[in-house]
């Protein structure tokens, strides 16, 4: 555009536009013609090429409009579109920071196997695989043996506790299955404080008491044994009284309007890893063993002949080592 152009543009009178809603006026066909004989010189009203009418759009520019005047433009307001996305693509997608381009066929193949387990979701389907049905039978088993409750009725004001299966396969390192896990968890969320528990802490071994038990080992070539113990929260002894609901798939006619009364902690419980660790440290004093006032998860054995054995447990993992 020319600047004298630009200058002609801008001399022209200023239109003004005003939105409101649409409103049909009839209007007379008389009135109209002597308003076009009035006003020989029409001012063409201009439009935004942008903007397009649509079909319910009317806008109104006489041809007679006098100098000074405002032409209504009767156009809807736009409304402004909403940044869309597709909800099932994912933000991060895997194939741009994980790729196996660069693998050889052994380790591709690795990769992309997938199991063909299926782990069960409540004890119904447990109970149809032979598999999980002799994990559950022997979960039972334990649990009998070592006495974990008691079938009792309710007392009034108390609420019994849930708990449900939970099923898990355990494998060895390289991928093969060691065994069929199932296991019964209460559900301790529903416990209360001061009436189904009191204290929950449970000292872990620290880090740096592993670092330097491990590297007394290799320099004065101690042997090194690592245990585990099974069930290890089914030892601990209950000091609170807590209700349990009749395990699901044990139920029969004579545990009708019957609880279980734990004797012995649980998973799932709160108070679970305390009673395990003071049933666990009641023993090894007892066996001679004194525990550690800087860590006390070590425990130290001396013997008549100055030998010594230390052992540190994390949770239900042990570490033995020491000259004898």
């Amino acid at each position: 555009m020319s600047p004298s152009q630009l200058v002609s543009n801008l001399d022209k009178e200023l239109i003004v536009y005003q939105r409101k809603k649409k409103q049909r006026e009839t209007r007379d066909h008389t009135d109209s013609n002597q308003c076009q004989d009035s006003q020989p010189n029409p001012t063409v009203q201009e439009t935004d090429p942008h903007t397009e009418p649509g079909p319910e759009t009317e806008i109104e520019a006489d041809s007679n409009t006098a100098p000074g005047s405002e032409t209504v433009v009767e156009q809807p307001i736009a409304v402004r579109k909403g940044y869309r996305e597709c909800r099932d693509r994912p933000l991060y997608p895997m194939s741009k920071y994980v790729s196996y381009d660069h693998l050889s066929p052994d380790f591709r193949a690795f990769i992309t196997k997938l199991s063909d387990i299926s782990v069960p979701k409540n004890i119904q389907e447990a109970l149809t695989v032979h598999e999980w049905k002799q994990a559950v039978f022997d979960e039972i088993q334990a649990l009998k043996k070592n006495g974990t409750w008691e079938l009792s009725d309710l007392p009034k004001g108390k609420k019994p506790v849930g708990c449900k299966w939970v099923f898990t396969v355990k494998t060895k390192v390289d991928g093969s299955i060691e065994r069929y896990k199932a296991r019964l968890v209460a559900k301790g969320f529903t416990q209360l404080f001061g009436i189904d528990y009191q204290e929950t802490f449970a000292p872990v071994a620290k880090l740096n008491t592993v670092r330097i038990l491990l590297s007394l080992a290799v320099n004065l070539d101690w042997p090194l044994h690592q245990l585990d113990v099974k069930n290890a929260f089914l030892n601990g002894d209950l000091t609170e009284e807590v209700y349990m609901e009749i395990p699901p798939g044990m139920e029969t006619p004579a545990t009708a309007n019957k609880v279980c009364k734990l004797r012995k902690s649980l998973y799932g419980l709160k108070q679970s890893p305390r009673a395990w660790f003071e049933r666990f440290s009641q023993v090894l004093k007892k066996h001679g063993y004194v525990q550690c006032q800087s860590d006390h998860t070590m425990f130290v054995k001396y013997s008549q002949k100055g030998q010594r054995a230390i052992l540190i447990v994390y949770v239900d993992d042990i570490i033995l080592t020491g000259d004898f």
